[in-house]
C-alpha cells in the first residue's frame, strides 16, 4: 500500500473519521490515520466543526466536550468546535479541575480512562476525568493500564514548541530532546512468556494475563494479535453474559469491583480450563513499558478490578 498522503477533496467518509477521530486523538494522529498531511486536517477541522459563538453557561454536553478533548487538541481548535473563546476554554477548564468527583469508579468512567489514558498525561487526565490524579493512578494500576510510547516521545519535543502547538502555531517538524534508550525500550517477550500466552490466552480474559505475565494489558492484546490468537467461544460467550449483567444491575458492577473475576470457562460439561490464571494483586513487576513521571507515575502493579478489562 502507498505511502503517499491523500490530496484534493474530502470524501464523506473521510469526513465522518475526522469528526470522531480528531477529539480523541488529536491533529497529527488523526492526520497520520486519515493519511493527510496535519495542516489538511488542521484546515478541515476548522471549516467543518467550528460552530457559531455562543455566551452563557455551559451544558452537560459542552463540558463532555471539552474534558474528551482535553489534552488532544490545540486550545484555538478546541475553542472554534465549542464556540467559545481561548480564554474561556481555559477558564472553565480550571473549573472542572476544582470539582473533582470521588468514591467509586462508575462504569462509564472506567471506559473513558481506560479510552485517554494511554494518549493524554496525568494532569490532563485530571479535567478529562475530574479525578484527582492519585485517584486516576490508582485505578491505572488496577487496571493494568500504561502510557503508549508515541507519548513519552512527545515529551522529547522542546517546550517552545508545545507551547505553538497549543496557541494554534504551526512549526517546523521539531528536533527532539535526547531520550534515554534504556527508559523507551520495551521489555521483550520471553520465549516462555510467549509460549505461555499463547496456552492461556483462548480461555482467559486479558486482565488476568496481564497480571500473571506482570505486563499491561495493552502489551497483552498486542503481542496476541502480532501471533493471532483468538479468544475461544466459551470465553466470549462468558465475557458477553457478564457485560450484558453489568450494564443492567449495579449491583453486579460493585460486586466485580471488589475483585471478581471471569470464572473459568468450562471444557465440555464439567472440566476446568488447565492451568487457570489467577490475578494476584500482590504483583509488584509490572512490566508496562518505562513511562517519564511527568507523564505521570508507572504502573508497577495491578489490583483486582477484573470488570474494568470486561466493558466493551
Amino acid at each position: 500500500m502507498s505511502n503517499r498522503l491523500r490530496r484534493g477533496n474530502w470524501s464523506v467518509q473521510e469526513m465522518e473519521r475526522l469528526r470522531l477521530l480528531l477529539p480523541f486523538r488529536g491533529v497529527r494522529q488523526t492526520a497520520a490515520l486519515l493519511r493527510r498531511s496535519p495542516e489538511s486536517v488542521q484546515r478541515k477541522a476548522q471549516a467543518l466543526l467550528r460552530v457559531v459563538p455562543r455566551k452563557g453557561q455551559w451544558t452537560a454536553g459542552d463540558d463532555m466536550q471539552l474534558r474528551e478533548a482535553w489534552g488532544a487538541l490545540e486550545l484555538g481548535l478546541m475553542a472554534a468546535m465549542l464556540g467559545r473563546s481561548v480564554s474561556e476554554v481555559r477558564k472553565r477548564a480550571g473549573e472542572l479541575r476544582e470539582r473533582l468527583k470521588s468514591g467509586p469508579w462508575t462504569r462509564e468512567d472506567r471506559r473513558l480512562l481506560k479510552k485517554l489514558y494511554g494518549t493524554r498525561a496525568d494532569e490532563d487526565l485530571v479535567v478529562s476525568l475530574m479525578r484527582s490524579r492519585s485517584d486516576i493512578v490508582s485505578a491505572a494500576r488496577r487496571m493494568c493500564l500504561a502510557k503508549d510510547k508515541k507519548l513519552l516521545l512527545d515529551e522529547s519535543v522542546p517546550d517552545s514548541v508545545k507551547s505553538e502547538r497549543q496557541a494554534g502555531v504551526q512549526s517546523k517538524k521539531p528536533k527532539r530532546e535526547p531520550v534515554d534508550s534504556k527508559r523507551m525500550r520495551m521489555p521483550r517477550w520471553t520465549s516462555e512468556e510467549i509460549d505461555r500466552l499463547t496456552a492461556l490466552y483462548p480461555n482467559h480474559d486479558n486482565l488476568a494475563l496481564a497480571r500473571e505475565l506482570g505486563r499491561s494489558v495493552t502489551s497483552v492484546a498486542n503481542k496476541a494479535f502480532q501471533l493471532r490468537l483468538k479468544k475461544s467461544a466459551a470465553l466470549l460467550t462468558e465475557i458477553g453474559r457478564s457485560n450484558i449483567s453489568n450494564r443492567y444491575t449495579e449491583e453486579a458492577l460493585g460486586a466485580a469491583e471488589e475483585g471478581a473475576t471471569i470464572a473459568p470457562v468450562q471444557a465440555g460439561s464439567s472440566a476446568k480450563v488447565a492451568g487457570h490464571v489467577t490475578a494476584n494483586p500482590d504483583r509488584t513487576d509490572l512490566r508496562s513499558g518505562p513511562v517519564k513521571r511527568s507523564l505521570g507515575d508507572p504502573v508497577f502493579g495491578c489490583d483486582d478490578e477484573a470488570a474494568a478489562a470486561q466493558d466493551e
